[in-house]
């Protein structure tokens, strides 16, 4: 049910899906609701999310047998999907409704990763080391498409590049050749991330669980873990963990604040909890990236909040919805990145990133698609 990459621990699964939103395929959706849906692909079936658009209508639902065998022939109706069929599994506490699709195998002669020279070394230390990802010779696959995706994003976010990742996908089922190139569309810079496991040395103890559920919505959660040592999946230090306690308690503006460990052996779990006095904003800006650099002060909507007002996580949330929906339009990918700075007097600046970049693109046969999904799993928490 999940890609066929090798999820060595814990961090690099959530890295994984966290970061990328992996699905299993192009149609893929699940729920913890009575009835989770997947597609399981085999082959080099396009990932192009409308063909599948009818499984994602199903997740959620109750089970219909007419409903799921229409949507497998909806599927089917596409030449380049040989085979398929649709099964139902009962479990404990859900139902899942697989669709099984097969499509001939197509090899892969060329990858293009879209990044500097300087680069190259790294990234193809990082991509040996995934062992999933594309390269020329290997069968094109969506789980190896997704698995050099996450390889550029995690060289971005170790540099400190917050960025969209595009591609264009040639796949030609006359030839059985597939080519794949990428493009990096760079926003706001950012901190540098540091990398987890596989991709770095493996830690004696980790942190494989980090807590921020209490915490109220007045504290700048991404401030303050941008300022701490112990980091989401990174190496457990009982020194790491006191020093962000008295940098916590260096914070005035925080009304209370408490860092708590459990757990034995290789993994610990760390939970923070936080209460801030009210945070007036003193500045807010919005910059565009991408498509939109240089032009768009002039398009920016009213906003909700303004300077004076108490900083919120929930009403930067609403801000940052606001601006994705203000500059989407069809062709075009749009991420939000929200920055809050709290000022050495205690005032916060709040700085919007808005990145625009084109949709991806599928080929097929030299007939254009769009493979872009549609979602909001890059809006901030």
């Amino acid at each position: 049910m999940l890609p066929s990459i090798q999820y060595r621990n814990v961090c690099w699964f959530l890295t994984a899906t966290c970061f990328l939103g992996i699905s299993s395929g192009p149609g893929c959706a699940q729920s913890g609701h009575d009835l989770g849906v997947y597609v399981e692909s085999h082959g080099s079936v396009p990932p192009i999310p409308d063909w599948f658009s009818c499984v994602r209508e199903l997740d959620k639902k109750t089970y219909e047998k007419v409903k799921a065998r229409a949507c497998l022939q909806s599927i089917l109706s596409h030449p380049e999907v040989v085979r398929g069929k649709v099964s139902l599994h009962h479990y404990k506490e859900w139902d899942v409704l697989t669709f099984r699709v097969e499509s001939p195998s197509l090899v892969v002669t060329d990858v293009d990763l879209g990044i500097a020279p300087t680069d190259l070394a790294k990234v193809h230390e990082l991509l040996a080391i995934n062992g999933g990802a594309l390269h020329p010779g290997s069968t094109y696959e969506f789980t190896g498409d997704a698995s050099s995706t996450l390889v550029l994003d995690l060289l971005l976010r170790s540099q400190g590049r917050r960025a969209g990742i595009g591609r264009t996908v040639r796949l030609d089922y006359k030839q059985r050749t597939a080519q794949v190139a990428f493009k990096i569309w760079e926003g706001p810079s950012g901190y540098s991330e540091p990398l987890v496991p596989p991709y770095a040395e493996p830690c004696k103890i980790t942190n494989d669980n980090f807590n921020w559920t209490d915490v109220d919505d007045l504290s700048p959660v991404s401030f303050i873990e941008r300022k701490m040592k112990t980091k989401w999946c990174g190496c457990f230090s009982e020194k790491d963990v006191q020093d962000d306690m008295r940098m916590l308690k260096g914070m005035s503006f925080l009304a209370e604040s408490n860092i708590s460990v459990e757990g034995a052996g290789e993994q610990r779990n760390v939970s923070v909890r936080l209460r801030s006095h009210p945070i007036p904003i003193a500045n807010i800006e919005v910059r565009g990236y991408g498509l939109l650099e240089g032009q768009i002060d002039s398009r920016v909507p009213p906003l909700t909040i303004h300077a004076g007002d108490a900083y919120s996580r929930s009403a930067s949330r609403n801000v940052a919805q606001v601006l994705k929906k203000a500059f989407m339009k069809d062709g075009r990918q749009v991420r939000v990145f929200t920055d809050v700075e709290i000022t050495a007097v205690g005032t916060a600046n709040l700085e919007f990133g808005v990145l625009a970049y084109p949709d991806d693109l599928v080929y097929v046969n030299g007939v254009k698609f769009d493979g872009s999904f549609r979602d909001d799993a890059n809006l901030p928490d």
